[in-house]
């Protein structure tokens, strides 16, 4: 009778237990020791931005548009944590051209493999270095697709770091851009 009734409890607690979890998931609320699990749950809004950079080499290549991700050292989403602060919490040009330049030389002297949520390096081609960084800010929505990083709905060029003028006149010519 006793196994019974503990047994009963443990269930009973155990179910409550995920009853008041799945609530806070559909309810998109967190409270300790509860999580809505939102970074897997969250609903898109009809249309986001996101970035997108275009490094260009030495030997007159460009490497994008593509996500930023492999630029830093660290896991992707700390990427677009740190782009989003310097370009758009921080007003101060020099520190943004700074920042540029530091990756730059980053990318050109080191380079890292996938690890977990790190993305692996970006590489010149064999024999060059990169010497520009565009950043762009996109717009996206759910017709865009997911794995061309260029199907967006606009573009605007937010920031261009070309000490060398390897950049100058180039224009990224986003394919799938549309007007809608």
């Amino acid at each position: 009778m006793q196994h019974t009734v503990r047994s009963r409890a443990v269930l009973l607690g155990a179910a409550a237990y995920l009853g008041v979890q799945f609530w806070h998931t559909f309810r998109n609320r967190n409270s300790w020791p509860f999580c809505a699990y939102n970074m897997f749950t969250y609903e898109l809004p009809e249309r986001w931005q996101q970035f997108r950079v275009v490094l260009h080499d030495s030997a007159g290549g460009v490497t994008g548009p593509v996500d930023p991700w492999p630029l830093l050292p660290v896991e992707f989403f700390r990427v677009v944590a740190i782009m989003n602060r310097m370009f758009f919490v921080n007003e101060d040009a020099e520190l943004r051209t700074r920042f540029c330049a530091r990756t730059l030389d980053l990318l050109n002297r080191t380079s890292w493999a996938d690890f977990d949520e790190v993305r692996a390096s970006f590489r010149a081609p064999a024999g060059a270095e990169f010497t520009a960084l565009d950043v762009y800010l996109v717009e996206v929505d759910r017709d865009c697709d997911a794995v061309d990083r260029s199907s967006v709905r606009s573009a605007q060029l937010i920031h261009r770091h070309d000490p060398t003028g390897a950049a100058a006149g180039t224009t990224v010519h986003w394919p799938h851009e549309t007007s809608r």
